[in-house]
């Protein structure tokens, strides 16, 4: 099953610890489709350079000067992908989320980055939520849910 993973390393940072024993142990541990989700207070660069040999691919949000957000996977895509899992929410959830994340990060309204989110059902309430905000979205179903890709075209410039 799918699943994101993650490790949050700031309190380790903060005390001017060395996570990367522990961000190699749950990086080791994944299978096929999950992705990896490292909270930190800095972009990882060289971290990321490390996992890109390594095959990885990479999307990096910045939630606070001291909260950086990324997110690992091995799946190659056209341009760098953030995942969502809305997995087992009740409704609304799952849309208010989605709309959230959206509506807050920059880089998916410049169509500087995608977002899948993964449901449990197709979430036909979000989808003219989704048109109405000049994204194109393509849905895959399979056994373990939904996956709902959503872009922009970088010149679209809406």
């Amino acid at each position: 099953m799918r699943r994101v993973v993650v490790l949050d390393v700031r309190e380790i940072l903060l005390k001017k610890g060395e996570p990367f024993q522990l961000i190699m142990e749950h990086v080791d541990a994944l299978v096929q489709d999950d992705v990896f989700e490292l909270h930190a207070t800095f972009k990882p660069a060289p971290l990321i350079r490390f996992l890109s040999q390594r095959g990885f691919r990479h999307a990096v949000r910045r939630l606070a000067d001291d909260h950086v957000v990324s997110q690992f996977t091995k799946r190659v895509r056209s341009q760098p992908y953030w995942y969502l899992d809305n997995r087992g929410l009740e409704p609304p959830q799952p849309m208010l989320r989605t709309l959230a994340l959206l509506d807050e990060e920059p880089q998916f309204q410049a169509g500087a980055m995608g977002l899948e989110i993964w449901n449990d059902r197709v979430p036909v309430f979000l989808l003219p939520e989704v048109d109405a905000r000049g994204f194109e979205y393509e849905i895959a179903e399979d056994e373990e849910g939904v996956r709902l890709s959503l872009y922009k075209s970088p010149n679209s410039g809406t």
